[in-house]
């Protein structure tokens, strides 16, 4: 899968608790037939309609809103950081060991996020005391987001371990997978802020680097 992808081409689907308390995961389920016309008909399964389909997220659109606990206690969205921080906006699963390592990789470089004006916001749909043991043992200095009905997972199609980047005015510059090469993948976050600092309106046109005129 192309670490920078240009838009998502998955849908998500919402997990609903059944009379026993469980999660049950609705699948999409659509046939496809020729109608008299020769043009195909879709009908969609009965248990299609209980999930909440979103097409996926495009380059250069506002990223969607959310508002989440936070380990700490505090409410956080992107709005807070309107207009003045960009935003690396992580999806990760604290059961997954090599989610802890991104996690830490993501620690090891946090100076760097921070020096090109960046926040973290790091966000699961488990449990909050498996969170606060995630940030315990990681000690991560950003914020991690509890997404307990998922809500936030589904409106950003996040199917696994993903990275969004939105400029402080919350449109999307970057989104791709975190699985595999998170070096590779850091250094491509790293090139989007650095690129987003040097288009900002506000902070006028910066020198270029030597050697890369």
């Amino acid at each position: 899968m192309n670490t920078l992808m240009a838009a998502s081409q998955h849908c998500c689907v919402r997990h609903e608790g059944n009379e026993n308390g469980k999660k049950r995961h609705f699948r999409r389920s659509i046939n496809m037939r020729n109608n008299e016309a020769g043009r195909d008909d879709i009908t969609i399964g009965e248990e299609a309609m209980e999930q909440v389909v979103r097409p996926g997220l495009e380059i250069g659109h506002i990223v969607p809103d959310f508002k989440l606990e936070s380990t700490d206690g505090k409410v956080i969205s992107p709005v807070d950081y309107k207009e003045r921080k960009n935003l690396v906006i992580l999806f990760f699963n604290p059961r997954e060991r090599c989610d802890w390592e991104m996690l830490a990789e993501v620690r090891r470089r946090y100076h760097e996020i921070t020096d090109d004006n960046g926040e973290v916001l790091a966000i699961a749909s488990g449990p909050m005391e498996e969170l606060r043991e995630c940030v315990s043992g990681l000690m991560l200095p950003f914020p991690v987001l509890s997404d307990v009905h998922e809500e936030a997972t589904c409106a950003y199609c996040a199917v696994e371990s993903m990275v969004f980047i939105a400029d402080r005015f919350g449109e999307l510059k970057m989104q791709g997978t975190m699985c595999g090469a998170v070096d590779e993948t850091l250094d491509k976050v790293m090139s989007t802020l650095e690129l987003i600092e040097l288009e900002c309106p506000e902070c006028g046109v910066p020198t270029w680097p030597m050697g890369e005129r």
